[in-house]
């Protein structure tokens, strides 16, 4: 994982990125979207994609801009780690399936979920990395303990460690710590999971969970062993593209 892809060239795609900074005010003139307008263009009705309102205020949008012009800086994007961690569950079940017309699915999950599990690793253009599974929730102590055994040894000089605003993310002396290694930490900006291709990871790791039904905490990690594996490095490229890491092969 700490190691770059050879014989590719990566930047981050800015005409990606940039038209998500616009705010309400600087919205481009779209089509006529009115019932009329919409007759004739034959719109269809599509469900929205929601962001949070608080990411199109001023101060915001201004630290998406730095955010944007900082990773701009970066002429290899191959080099990024995308930190974050994610909530587990024992009675994660399938939410769609079929039947006939009229009648309903039903599916049996366990009432009692057991304890709450944390999953926290990082997305490179490789894959996922530096998985540690724990029960509870993530706190100071944990972090450290994550940082130090699980992700320090992933990473290596050049290596750029993206994370979000997570307040135990902003651990005392963190960002010096890995200065020291060669490591550059950078915190994505507040509302701005669109801009982290783990939250893509998350996703479909999660799907697999579903389709496993794990009902026990052993079973849990054999069904997450699976679906990291089922990740591939090209999954992990298309999702830093979305989000306007481009990576190319030249």
């Amino acid at each position: 994982m700490a190691g770059g892809l050879r014989g590719a060239a990566t930047r981050c795609n800015l005409g990606r990125i940039e038209p998500r900074l616009a705010g309400p005010g600087r919205a481009t003139r779209g089509p006529d979207l009115s019932l009329a307008g919409t007759g004739r263009t034959r719109l269809a009705p599509q469900k929205k994609s929601r962001h949070a309102s608080e990411r199109d205020t001023p101060r915001v949008r201004a630290l998406r801009q730095d955010f944007v012009e900082t990773v701009a800086q970066h002429h290899d994007t191959r080099r990024f780690h995308f930190l974050d961690e994610t909530g587990l569950r024992l009675d994660e079940c399938r939410r769609y399936g079929r039947a006939v017309g009229g009648q309903r699915v039903g599916e049996a999950a366990p009432l009692k979920r057991g304890p709450a599990l944390t999953l926290i690793g990082t997305l490179s253009p490789q894959g996922l990395g530096a998985v540690q599974l724990f029960e509870g929730a993530l706190n100071y102590e944990r972090f450290a303990l994550y940082v130090s055994r699980f992700l320090a040894p992933t990473l290596r000089r050049g290596d750029v460690l993206v994370l979000d605003n997570l307040a135990v993310h902003k651990i005392g002396g963190l960002r010096e710590w890995f200065a020291q290694r060669g490591v550059e930490v950078l915190l994505l900006p507040p509302y701005s999971p669109d801009f982290s291709p783990i939250e893509q990871a998350w996703r479909k790791l999660k799907t697999a969970l579903r389709t496993a039904r794990a009902r026990s905490r052993q079973a849990l990690e054999e069904a997450v062993r699976g679906a990291i594996d089922w990740i591939s490095s090209a999954d992990a490229k298309n999702w830093f593209d979305h989000c306007g890491y481009h990576v190319q092969t030249t």
